[in-house]
């Protein structure tokens, strides 16, 4: 559900997005292809290569459906009504897609906006985007809070101590991995059993802070991350999430 403050934040957010749909949206799709290659098996017939037409102006119908939706966020389900049938009976696109393109399009954002792109704003957008995916298939703290659930002695304002202490830990550990690439297993070995057999932490959790990672790396880092690194930096993040899931019964 949105809330004001959401709706809010997404408008304003938007209007530094009008003037550059065709663009976002070429490089949501591309990134989409490059780190979700499986994706392209709904587009046997477009040119994929870099900046092609296709892509363009599919891109562009992306996101002015997602400008439309802006425009109605208060009734999502009727401004995306003939999408969600195309969808739905022509395309017959697994409903998967539309997170893996959603991430794709955050990560985006987050390359031109840099720290435009707010906590807030990354939560309002994600339950814009989540709420878009669930018209289109039916027919980390701040954007996901379900997880502070695992940090109830924590306190959990921005910048504090905690928060930065057990930031540094988690950094710590994907340079262990990056240092230990062949053997991601043995370097997160101890790691892993303290998920698994002591903190028991739903997995789930692994992969939402690996896409706000995503994020954070895309507004500090925004020319490095192309579509190449951000597909090798996915791949390596849900390598990390499955060895700290191995270990689990």
């Amino acid at each position: 559900m949105l809330t004001a403050d959401d709706k809010k934040l997404i408008v304003q957010i938007w209007e530094k997005v009008l003037g550059h749909q065709e663009d976002f949206g070429a490089e949501a799709l591309e990134r989409m292809f490059i780190t979700y290659p499986q994706t392209k098996t709904y587009f046997p017939h477009f040119d994929l290569q870099h900046g092609s037409d296709q892509i363009r102006g599919h891109g562009k119908k992306v996101v002015t459906a997602l400008g439309n939706a802006v425009k109605s966020l208060d009734n999502l389900s009727q401004a995306l009504s003939e999408l969600s049938n195309l969808h739905a009976y022509n395309l017959r696109v697994d409903p998967v897609n539309f997170k893996l393109l959603s991430q794709c399009f955050q990560v985006v954002l987050a390359v031109h906006l840099g720290k435009d792109y707010t906590p807030e704003v990354h939560s309002a957008f994600d339950k814009f985007l989540s709420a878009v995916a669930a018209v289109l298939a039916e027919k980390m703290f701040a954007t996901y809070p379900q997880t502070k659930t695992y940090f109830p002695h924590f306190d959990l304002q921005h910048g504090s101590a905690q928060v930065k202490g057990h930031g540094k830990k988690v950094a710590a550990a994907l340079v262990e991995a990056a240092n230990h690439i062949d053997d991601i297993a043995g370097a997160l070995s101890k790691l892993s059993d303290l998920h698994a057999q002591k903190l028991r932490v739903d997995p789930v959790n692994f992969k939402l802070l690996g896409q706000c990672f995503l994020v954070v790396v895309a507004i500090h880092h925004p020319s490095l991350l192309t579509p190449e690194v951000h597909a090798s930096l996915d791949k390596f993040l849900c390598a990390v999430g499955s060895v700290l899931t191995a270990k689990y019964r």
